[in-house]
């Protein structure tokens, strides 16, 4: 195989393939008033969000709780089959979405693409280094979180602004489908370990696997990442609500200052995991250590200066929404620098045949710490409210309590300057 041509195509395959099942998920967010409109979703004014909640809930869990059996069929099945084979139940299943007639059917079909959506995660990530070498990984990984991002965007406007709800998941599930072809044509003759010529070498064994995860940077990099996605998890979910609070603005304005930080996130990947790259491919071995310090330290910084900014107001005005509006772009985007690299270091510290177990747990805390950002969140804004803060302050320094479990995160790495060069497979 040309790795340079083939890898090229893969990489822009596996990012549109991952778009749009990630935008098909976002979707719902859209389309959810119209699902109760129409009866698909029942329920009164004070009773429908409850049921509307449980279509992420109950299927999340049950997509979570069978992650670790995708992880352990890539491994021992091989990844680009399986990838194939769940996007295809994930476009089969957004066409369902939109053909439901009733809650309990939308309910099961809403599980069944969990099980596939969540699952599929730790197996593209094993894949990613089944097709990039070590010093092409950190973009690699970008194309996969970026793409998610964008997807983030997509969905809006697919389900909020272009079609009709029922249309829209009939073309996500279309393109889904139709980008998982390609993608699996392209990589179904790779096989593990394909980019580090080390198929074969070792026989798979859970328990084996369960220890390859037992490296001390691996641990670390565990250990970091619940205090690592819970500030992403009530970020993404309460920053319009945070920015029309706060600043006084309009849901559209705020929105579109959301819309604009997806984009920093993208940004942000790219530019971690090609940084990192550069940095390796010149023999720097601590290069995505270097990478995710600086990006978390001045994305960290930047962060807490939009969220205690004091904004006037209500106001409109360019000159005052530029400064916070930059502030928080511009600590998206850096924070943004370590995620292409986390997944990066755990496949550098672990054998190519135990990578989908190992990413099954990395993706089951990674789930875990997004679920329960939002509800962290609202339980501390609440709690300082009980205690006499007016809104605004409480939403503050509920902010800036949560995103300071980056420096968390943050000593990790620092930890890991050590303990990854000895912890990295030739």
């Amino acid at each position: 195989m040309s790795k340079r041509v083939d890898l090229r195509l893969i990489l822009v395959f596996l990012a549109l393939f991952v778009l749009f099942y990630f935008a098909g998920d976002y979707m719902l967010a859209a389309t959810i008033n119209d699902m109760h409109k129409e009866g698909v979703i029942p329920g009164d004014e004070k009773t429908w969000r409850a049921r509307a909640g449980l279509l992420k809930t109950l299927p999340g869990a049950v997509g979570v709780s069978l992650s670790i059996v995708w992880g352990i069929l890539a491994d021992r099945l091989g990844r680009p089959r399986l990838v194939f084979m769940l996007g295809l139940v994930m476009g089969l299943s957004y066409t369902l979405i939109g053909s439901v007639g009733s809650y309990l059917v939308l309910l099961l079909v809403m599980t069944l693409l969990s099980i596939a959506k969540i699952g599929i995660g730790p197996v593209v990530y094993a894949m990613v280094s089944d097709v990039t070498p070590s010093e092409k990984r950190g973009i690699g990984y970008a194309a996969y979180y970026a793409a998610s991002v964008i997807g983030f965007i997509v969905g809006l406007v697919f389900g909020g602004i272009l079609f009709y709800w029922r249309t829209a998941f009939h073309l996500v599930g279309l393109l889904v489908v139709l980008f998982a072809v390609p993608l699996y044509l392209l990589t179904r003759s790779i096989t593990i370990g394909y980019a580090e010529d080390t198929v074969g070498h070792v026989e798979y064994t859970l328990r084996r696997a369960l220890k390859a995860g037992m490296s001390r940077t691996v641990l670390l990099v565990m250990l970091q990442i619940l205090p690592w996605t819970i500030p992403w998890g009530f970020i993404t979910l309460f920053a319009v609500d945070y920015i029309r609070t706060r600043w006084g603005l309009s849901k559209e304005l705020a929105s579109g200052i959301l819309a604009l930080a997806a984009i920093s996130i993208a940004v942000g990947h790219i530019v971690g995991g090609k940084w990192a790259d550069k940095l390796v491919s010149r023999g720097d071995t601590l290069g995505r250590i270097r990478v995710s310090i600086i990006g978390i330290i001045v994305g960290y910084l930047a962060m807490i200066g939009m969220l205690v900014y004091p904004y006037p107001y209500g106001s409109t005005r360019l000159t005052d929404l530029l400064p916070p509006t930059l502030l928080a772009l511009v600590g998206l985007m850096f924070t943004t620098f370590a995620y292409p690299n986390i997944s990066s270091v755990i496949s550098e510290c672990v054998r190519p045949e135990y990578r989908g177990t190992v990413f099954a747990f990395y993706n089951i805390l990674n789930t875990l710490g997004w679920a329960v950002g939002p509800t962290l969140y609202g339980a501390l804004v609440a709690t300082l409210m009980d205690a006499g803060l007016a809104e605004k302050t409480a939403l503050m320094y509920a902010a800036v309590t949560l995103t300071s479990l980056w420096l968390v995160s943050l000593a990790t790495w620092v930890i890991m300057r050590r303990t990854y060069p000895r912890d990295k497979i030739a």
